[in-house]
């Protein structure tokens, strides 16, 4: 039983605490969800780091002569100065950006890679279409998530699907997230144009600051429907090197059962 004597003592506690939470609740949990973060650091920073299962260049596996079609490759960016730079915020291990062309038909692939331990998956996550490229002036005017396609028989990993549109300008496109085997969530059926504390959250719990696991990121895009080139030859077997790189629905790889 509450005496009389504990009463307002409980009564000062509670509204004291009540008022730590309005002043503090925000600034408080995000240095919470700091803290959980560092400690995960920490104890995966003891795990083992696999090197990866890229074993020869991106330049390499990816088809640079495909019978009928025009292949050439691209930069990062327009110039050499903003392709350093974005190596050095992306801090990438690998990369290649290749389009392919026959009459009017057209489309390019961008696969980057980043070995274990090299990026957070929260700064990988923000190379998507829905990020970068909002961000400098595109608009999204479509979006599907979580894409069921197929290689002949092969399931791929669900997809992001968007149309793109700036000035005159569209962009269909396709992308993955690939971390350690495994397609990473975009938090749901939204816009991908922010960082919210949930997703922080989720992925600091998951991860932690680092990730000791590979990452792709896969981009497909073009200036007309991607579904009507599925069909294509010579796409798809672009897309057969792809599927068999990371895309194919696949256990996960070597890299997260070391975990």
């Amino acid at each position: 039983m509450i005496s009389i004597i504990e009463i307002p003592g409980n009564l000062i506690s509670l509204f004291g605490m009540m008022q730590w939470i309005k002043r503090w609740g925000i600034p408080g949990a995000a240095g919470i969800i700091l803290l959980v973060g560092i400690a995960l650091q920490v104890i995966s920073s003891t795990r083992t780091v696999s090197e990866g299962s890229l074993t020869l260049p991106l330049e390499e596996i990816i088809p640079s002569d495909v019978a009928g079609w025009e292949v050439e490759d691209m930069d990062l960016g327009p110039t050499e100065s903003v392709t350093e730079r974005s190596m050095d915020l992306l801090k990438l291990d690998d990369f290649i950006h290749r389009s392919y062309t026959r009459g009017d038909k057209n489309f390019s692939i961008y696969v980057a890679y980043w070995k274990p331990g090299k990026m957070p998956v929260r700064l990988v996550n923000q190379h998507s279409p829905d990020r970068c490229w909002t961000q400098v002036g595109w608009s999204c005017t479509d979006r599907k998530w979580n894409v069921e396609k197929f290689v002949g028989e092969i399931p791929l990993q669900p997809a992001q699907w968007g149309v793109y549109e700036l000035e005159n300008y569209t962009n269909h496109a396709y992308f993955w997230h690939i971390v350690g085997g495994e397609v990473h969530s975009y938090g749901g059926e939204r816009i991908n144009t922010r960082t919210s504390l949930t997703t922080v959250f989720e992925d600091l719990t998951k991860f932690g600051l680092n990730v000791h696991r590979e990452q792709f990121f896969v981009r497909i895009v073009s200036s007309q429907s991607i579904d009507g080139l599925w069909e294509e030859p010579g796409f798809m077997e672009v897309m057969e090197v792809l599927a068999e790189l990371c895309l194919a629905e696949t256990q996960p790889d070597a890299t997260v059962a070391m975990q």
